[in-house]
């Protein structure tokens, strides 16, 4: 039984050994509790749903089934309909464990992930453990969003952020410390439209005392490249589909794409938006 089962146990029963001279009159508390691995972290497919399994314990043994009664708790944050979770638990009888399962699904997880918090109800009597935590995440290996930065050597400058179509702040970055030559951000992005951009506070890009870069890439292939000559701020519009990335027309200023990335109206041409060079 786990360590931190063991010492309540401990602890409930010294008050029962009071007085007493023989280990035959100890009874072990009515006490149940869930494992010790808690909080845990549990991934979802965009889209899809995920299944986790749930031991608790108990500090005694009886003949008969046990049932316990299972409540959410509070501190959680996913969506109602993005967790199933059964209304109780059994410990059959003769043992001193039962597990059940939770299935978690991609409910409006966003960028961070959302928290399931649940936890077995107490009655007379009966002696109950912790809540039990469980942190929701997206996981897309081979289909993320992927913009990696190459600094000019001045990267505390730069900042950038990442808007959905309804115009919301997904994810904001930058300020990185003097003398970082590169880094990487992954995200698991829906499918659908997405405007990033780029701002440099000097304006003069990623441009000194080198030239730097930012590269996004979906599904492990690069679809654009913004050149560190932006000037004080760049923006492209890009869209995820099934197939692969596409950049919006007109969307980026000169020579920012590397040439086979857009469809061939994605550059308005020479970098003429007066803050370029």
């Amino acid at each position: 039984m786990r360590k931190h089962l063991i010492l309540f146990i401990a602890a409930i029963s010294a008050s029962f050994f009071v007085g007493c001279s023989s280990d035959d009159d100890f009874t072990p508390p009515n006490y149940v509790t869930f494992e010790a691995d808690n909080p845990v972290g549990v991934g979802v497919e965009i889209g899809g749903t995920s299944s986790h399994e749930v031991t608790v314990y108990t500090a005694n043994v009886t003949s008969n089934d046990r049932t316990f009664d299972l409540v959410v708790a509070g501190g959680t944050t996913i969506d109602a309909a993005g967790y199933t979770i059964p209304a109780t638990v059994t410990v059959p009888g003769g043992t001193n464990e039962g597990t059940l399962t939770v299935e978690v699904s991609d409910m409006n997880l966003g960028l961070t992930g959302k928290n399931l918090v649940f936890g077995i109800a107490g009655e007379d009597g009966l002696y109950v453990g912790k809540p039990y935590t469980i942190t929701v995440t997206r996981t897309c290996e081979g289909t993320e969003f992927v913009a990696d930065f190459e600094f000019d050597g001045y990267a505390s400058e730069f900042s950038w952020s990442l808007e959905n179509a309804d115009g919301e702040v997904l994810v904001t970055g930058g300020g990185y410390e003097d003398g970082v030559e590169s880094a990487s951000r992954s995200l698991c992005l829906d499918l659908g439209s997405y405007t990033m951009t780029v701002n440099d506070s000097y304006g003069d890009g990623l441009t000194y005392p080198n030239v730097g870069s930012v590269t996004l890439s979906y599904a492990g292939e690069e679809f654009v490249v913004l050149s560190g000559d932006f000037g004080s701020s760049e923006t492209v519009n890009f869209t995820l589909a099934a197939d692969g990335a596409t950049v919006d027309a007109g969307d980026t200023d000169g020579g920012d794409t590397d040439g086979g990335d857009t469809d061939g109206g994605d550059t308005d041409g020479g970098d003429t938006d007066g803050g370029d060079a």
